[in-house]
């Protein structure tokens, strides 16, 4: 279904009863990264997936937008006063700076393989970039433990691949203060990524007041390639209450 917020019509993916979880994908996809979290929670928990702006099916004119803003926009929608947050990779940087800008509406944090504002990762090669071939140099770099179709093809679903409106600018985030954080979160690092990447889960797992992390044998697809693991140590997480 659509949902209008923001200047935005943004699809959403609402299933299951209970305790909100909302899911923030990344930035290799649409909302379907967290499909199998999603699907398996839905037994405990209302489950809420959405195409981020400029992403998948999400509608957006070229105008100045703020991720944190279109997530609680989001929010108010749908009805959800609070919610547990888990995004991954780019919306695990965005799921942190809604909790620590709306601690008044998030539960707890679930950060997976993600980024984190004033920490940037850049992991690609002067050669890399260079290249004309995104998909092919973003699977090279996220996914070294191989692409099939379903990677392949959420790709498809990105700014890079379906171009950007002119204008659509997102407004700059400042740096952000994990040791703020007022819910506990849990921090997933994936072992293949890049150096920098996980460097950024471990950062924010020693800097934050109440922060459990996990390392996984995986690549950033960890969702996907590892998702009843992923599942479990969610569920796990979110039943500490």
């Amino acid at each position: 279904m659509f949902v209008e917020t923001g200047n935005a019509r943004f699809w959403v993916e609402d299933e299951g009863d209970g305790p909100p979880v909302v899911f923030l994908h990344g930035g290799l996809g649409d909302s379907r990264l967290f499909e199998p979290q999603a699907k398996a929670l839905a037994d405990a928990h209302r489950c809420i997936r959405f195409d981020l702006r400029l992403f998948g099916r999400t509608e957006a004119p070229g105008e100045p937008f703020s991720w944190v803003d279109d997530a609680i926009g989001v929010l108010d929608a749908l009805d959800v006063e609070r919610a547990a947050l888990v995004g991954l990779s780019f919306g695990g940087g965005i799921a942190l700076d809604v909790a620590l800008g709306h601690p008044d509406r998030v539960t707890a944090l679930v950060h997976v393989a993600a980024g984190m504002s004033g920490m940037p990762v850049d992991p690609y090669t002067a050669e890399q970039r260079q290249r004309d071939d995104e998909l092919e140099v973003d699977l090279e770099v996220w996914a070294p433990l191989g692409a099939d179709d379903r990677i392949r093809d959420l790709w498809q679903s990105t700014p890079d691949a379906k171009g950007v409106p002119d204008g659509a600018e997102p407004r700059a985030r400042d740096a952000a203060r994990p040791e703020e954080l007022q819910c506990p979160a849990l921090v997933i690092v994936a072992m293949h990524d890049p150096p920098a990447q996980i460097e950024v889960g471990r950062a924010l797992a020693a800097r934050a007041p109440d922060a459990r992390l996990v390392e996984v044998d995986s690549d950033h697809y960890l969702t996907l390639r590892e998702p009843e693991l992923v599942t479990g140590l969610i569920r796990e997480f979110l039943a500490r209450g």
